[in-house]
């Protein structure tokens, strides 16, 4: 039987640069790239991860209610991020775009290392 932690040697955390909305004809990133993304906005890859620190969680192991309130907030800056992107790109705002896409990919470096971290087995 498969537990959450299995899931994770599927996540990877890849530069999306917020290119997401599955247009591949014009350079954006392809669905099935996608699908195990924990860094593309429009992806449930992150529920994947976060599933495996809830168990981690509820199992007591030390340091994992802090690993899944940084993963919550790893969330909300990666949909941020996004928002952001598409409010500047509607404005025209190539320096709010540049922003928006900096602060995209600062989280996903994070959830990078989250990731590595929870690969970790718990002890």
């Amino acid at each position: 039987m498969r537990t959450p932690s299995d899931d994770l040697a599927a996540l990877h955390v890849r530069a999306c640069r917020l290119a997401h909305e599955g247009r591949e004809d014009r350079g954006f990133c392809q669905r099935a790239a996608r699908a195990d993304n924990l860094a593309c906005a429009h992806t449930m890859a992150r529920w994947r991860l976060k599933a495996a620190l809830d168990a981690r969680v509820a199992a007591g192991v030390p340091g994992a209610a802090d690993a899944l309130a940084r993963w919550h907030a790893l969330d909300l800056a990666v949909g941020q991020a996004d928002h952001d992107r598409t409010r500047a790109e509607s404005a025209g705002d190539r320096a709010a775009v540049a922003a928006a896409i900096a602060a995209h990919d600062e989280a996903a470096a994070a959830l990078a290392a989250l990731l590595a971290e929870a690969r970790v087995p718990a002890a």
